[in-house]
């Protein structure tokens, strides 16, 4: 059995525990049986720092599903057969007359639990560190597995609690929309706005088109609009270096020829307008990583270090086909597709932030008359439209020499610089288009017109495209 004198690790020189706490938990359980279903949603018995405490535990649990009443008598039987002495299981309840607290003191066993994990895990990785192992994959692994015990241990909410914290939310949304304002993170595009209602925490949403049409193009009008709006914005880009998205976006701030850029026949008056544009951009909260062969494990942990400085409040991966599916090679690529998408989605979510994920669309939308984006298109994985809160497809009929295309109560328009943004899947609202133009160089993209272009439907009879 462990002492309250073992392992000196921490400042004080032991490991946080409490060993009346621990006592008051299984006494209350022990006196008032019915608690033990409420108390295993808050603690395992890993909680208890005391062994023979974790198998007193262990054995209520057992009796918990079984179906029989962990009282004191059944206990008591079956701790003798695992060497615990009835007068030590006696003495827990001495002390105990209630057990009203005992989940506030679960909570605290779990809270002490976490705590005690990560200074043997400090303790750990200095040791993994000095011996020179490889130890950042095996740090992220376990700290991964501390964070979700800490999880699982979250208290359950009243309904009472949640509905008034949805109120408030809603009392939010409405201020800003009679402000004229956004209610989520603007995409840049007013009219996707009016049918979105801007970007929101814990929101996947997957922008999928054809290669050139635009994806990465539309991602960063995505995140220049939200850092203008003050939300500090994670790019992930695994297709393009870093060097060349900013010089994207800068090209679009500054308004210059791209090609004058790329080939460096720049004017005095095409410096001045970089240089201006190079000055906004500066000031805003954009962080751009490239490195290639990254994982959805790489980028959770990049964006929750970010997260903590403050410097996440929106993440765009470029793009998802592209992403390290891991070293589990047993399943096929739809199976390593349909995880990463789980994990981008659980990432959002962890995180409360907004998450775009790029995606590819199969060859499928080439081979058909129609060549209108479907959700069947998405390219490898059916779990990608499973995860998505939102999907958006990137559609421009020029591509396919298509030169004037069905622009719902605009009749037919020309397809030169102008397309649509289909809104195929929105978990919290309607579907239907938006109509966009875009330069040639596609590297500014703004609403069709002043007039409203979105064609918004209903989620079941969207307007027909």
């Amino acid at each position: 059995m462990r002492s309250n004198r073992d392992t000196p690790l921490c400042a004080d020189g032991y490991l946080t525990h409490d060993d009346a706490l621990e006592r008051a938990v299984l006494g209350a359980l022990l006196l008032e049986p019915r608690y033990v279903a409420d108390v295993r949603g808050i603690i395992r018995p890993a909680a208890f720092y005391n062994e023979h405490h974790a198998a007193l535990y262990g054995l209520m649990c057992d009796a918990d599903d079984e179906g029989t009443a962990a009282d004191l008598t059944t206990i008591t039987v079956q701790a003798r057969r695992i060497g615990i002495k009835p007068d030590y299981v006696a003495s827990l309840t001495e002390s105990i007359g209630t057990g009203v607290e005992v989940k506030n003191h679960a909570r605290q066993l779990a809270d002490m639990a976490v705590r005690r994990d990560m200074v043997t895990f400090g303790a750990e990785l200095a040791a993994r560190a000095r011996q020179g192992d490889e130890v950042a994959e095996w740090a992220a692994a376990r700290l991964d597995e501390i964070a979700g015990v800490a999880a699982r241990c979250a208290a359950m909410r009243p309904i009472g609690d949640v509905i008034g914290e949805t109120l408030r939310e809603l009392e939010r949304r409405q201020q800003a929309q009679r402000r004229g304002e956004c209610v989520g993170i603007p995409s840049g595009l007013h009219t996707l706005d009016r049918i979105t209602g801007g970007w929101q925490g814990g929101q996947l949403v997957v922008l999928a088109a054809r290669p050139a049409m635009g994806k990465t193009a539309t991602a960063l009008t995505f995140a220049r609009s939200a850092a203008v709006s003050g939300t500090p914005v994670c790019i992930f880009s695994l297709e393009m270096p870093s060097t060349q998205i900013a010089g994207r976006i800068l090209v679009g701030a500054s308004g210059i020829s791209s090609g004058a850029f790329r080939s460096g026949d720049v004017t005095a008056d095409d410096w001045g307008r970089l240089e201006r544009g190079a000055a906004e951009l500066r000031r805003l909260p954009v962080h751009i990583s490239d490195a290639s062969a990254v994982s959805m494990e790489d980028i959770r942990s990049q964006c929750r270090a970010m997260h903590r400085k403050g410097n996440c409040g929106m993440v765009i991966i470029d793009y998802l086909q592209l992403l390290d599916g891991g070293d589990d090679r047993r399943g096929n690529r739809e199976r390593e597709v349909a995880k990463m998408s789980r994990a981008a989605k659980l990432l959002a979510k962890e995180l409360d932030v907004p998450v775009v994920l790029l995606a590819q669309l199969s060859r499928k939308v080439e081979e058909r008359a129609d060549r209108t984006p479907l959700l069947s298109d998405l390219r490898e994985s059916g779990a990608i439209e499973q995860d998505a809160d939102m999907v958006i497809f990137i559609d421009r009929p020029a591509v396919y020499g298509v030169e004037t295309f069905d622009a719902g109560r605009f009749g037919q328009i020309s397809s030169a610089g102008a397309g649509r943004l289909i809104i195929a899947k929105n978990r919290e609202g309607g579907t239907g288009f938006t109509l966009f133009r875009h330069n040639e160089s596609l590297t500014r993209i703004t609403d069709y017109g002043h007039t409203d272009a979105a064609m918004q439907g209903s989620d079941a009879h969207p307007e027909p495209f």
